[in-house]
């Protein structure tokens, strides 16, 4: 998690996360990830030259896999968040490696099934979810 953050924070520039243990195409190998504006742009050898100004992540023998996408979330917010809420939603996926969550929309108040109701759910999103980074249409 604090991996993910530091890189999640360095967004704005160029981010190198470095470690012994990268997961590419399913071989562990040591390597270097580049990472531009939140996305993954390259990834090199550990000793790969790195961008003047680009901040360094050093993983070390930690284990650097992509992240997990779960497609079936019910996230209770709004409506029903003591259920369970964005925050509370987000914080637990980022914590077992999953970086993306796809809302089902039945148990919110209420339910999105319409535009509105759409909008108003993303608008508690952007305002309650672990992540500064809303979500992608």
């Amino acid at each position: 998690l604090h991996l993910a953050r530091s890189a999640r924070d360095a967004k704005m520039k160029h981010c190198v996360v470095r470690g012994e243990h990268v997961l590419v195409q399913g071989t562990l190998r040591p390597a270097s990830v580049h990472i531009r504006d939140g996305v993954i742009v390259s990834i090199d050898g550990l000793d790969a030259p790195i961008p003047e100004g680009a901040e360094v992540i050093d993983a070390g023998s930690f284990y650097i896999l992509p992240g997990v996408v779960d497609s079936h979330v019910h996230v209770n917010e709004p409506g029903r968040t003591e259920w369970e809420g964005f925050s509370t939603a987000t914080l637990a996926a980022a914590a077992g490696g999953v970086t993306t969550i796809i809302d089902m929309p039945l148990n919110s108040n209420p339910v999105t099934t319409t535009y509105e109701a759409l909008q108003i759910k993303l608008n508690v999103c952007v305002m309650s979810s672990a992540s500064s980074s809303p979500p992608r249409s």
